[in-house]
């Protein structure tokens, strides 16, 4: 008995119990803030745009020679013909970019003495060269319709069933004039070459060009990407979607393009070396839509880095720091209830029960 009467029983039944905290943090919050509850897909798309030739046109432009100016801008004028938007535009369609002629050189090329294209010998003369401006391009309309899907949350729409916006070069939403039209639901999205040109922070065509400053954009051409971005995450109503044009100029960069004619066979050529504006549309963006077991996935992956964080902590915190045996004292609390405490009051319970 003498052992027994040595032995702590209460510290050989000893159990050990959760502690609950309450933890005030709202770096909790950014399920919610970040839409961490939506499945999200990259949208997309399809893209189809032309081109139309102002129906007034300039009788004088300055960068043309007809003008009376030997130069303009400091930049030499051409001769200047007023093509349509077929001429203007090379090849007539195209799904993710157009490429807009402002100055061509066509040449008359056809085989020296009739010689045939099988004689190693044989080459194309050159003659009749003529340097041209396309008159009035600035002016020239550009009709963007696109359609954007993403396959994985079954979202299908088209540009006209949403609203949308225009960036400027300074990257705020800019309202181009008329006749420019952006963001219309229920109308094509139409833009001047000018304005595009003002949205990439290109002010003129005739300032220097980007590749060689001894000519000009309008002289050598210019490389423009075009960005739609799509979204519904921009509220907490995944409902409304949106798109935004924003365009961004290459720099160093000039664009141009040949295109040869045959007229009577191979030996007969009409060429075109045609410089101007190249539009690349790239279609991008995050679109969501709710989905329970993305947001169950979110939270149960939450909870486990939390209770991986606690553990790490702790050991820090009782093993480790110069402080552990503090901590220890803190985080461990023993608590022991002895059988006439319970007697006492369980005494007190009964007298109060009488009365």
């Amino acid at each position: 008995m003498g052992f027994l009467s040595n032995v702590d029983w209460d510290d050989i039944f000893s159990y050990q119990t959760v502690k609950i905290v309450k933890i005030r943090d709202k770096r909790l919050s950014t399920i919610l803030l970040e839409k961490r509850y939506l499945a999200t897909d990259s949208p997309i798309g399809s893209i189809r745009s032309s081109l139309l030739a102002p129906t007034y046109r300039d009788p004088s432009p300055p960068y043309c020679n007809t003008s009376g100016n030997a130069e303009y801008n400091g930049f030499p004028t051409f001769q200047c013909q007023y093509w349509d938007e077929v001429l203007a535009l090379y090849p007539s369609s195209s799904d993710t970019s157009m490429f807009i002629t402002t100055r061509a050189t066509t040449e008359q090329q056809d085989t020296l003495n009739n010689c045939n294209l099988t004689e190693p010998s044989c080459v194309y003369v050159t003659s009749n060269v003529v340097d041209l401006y396309v008159a009035d391009i600035d002016n020239f309309t550009i009709m963007i319709d696109h359609t954007v899907s993403a396959p994985n949350l079954d979202i299908e729409y088209n540009a006209r069933e949403l609203n949308g916006r225009l960036l400027g070069s300074n990257g705020k939403v800019w309202t181009p004039p008329p006749p420019s039209v952006v963001g219309v639901k229920n109308k094509y999205d139409i833009l001047t070459l000018d304005a595009c040109l003002e949205a990439a922070g290109i002010d003129s065509l005739d300032q220097p060009s980007l590749s060689n400053a001894s000519r000009s954009m309008r002289n050598d051409g210019v490389l423009i990407l075009v960005f739609i971005t799509y979204s519904n995450m921009y509220t907490y109503d995944t409902s409304n979607f949106r798109y935004t044009y924003e365009f961004k100029v290459i720099k160093d960069t000039k664009f141009k393009a040949i295109e040869p004619i045959f007229t009577t066979g191979v030996n007969n050529r009409f060429v075109f070396d045609r410089h101007g504006v190249k539009l690349i549309f790239i279609q991008t963006g995050t679109i969501g839509k709710f989905d329970f077991q993305t947001m169950l996935l979110t939270f149960v992956s939450g909870i486990g880095l939390v209770t991986v964080s606690t553990v790490i902590v702790d050991v820090l915190a009782v093993k480790l720091l110069p402080q552990k045996h503090k901590y220890q004292k803190l985080k461990y609390q023993e608590v022991g209830v002895s059988l006439p405490l319970l007697a006492n009051e369980n005494e007190t319970a009964d007298a109060e029960h009488k009365n």
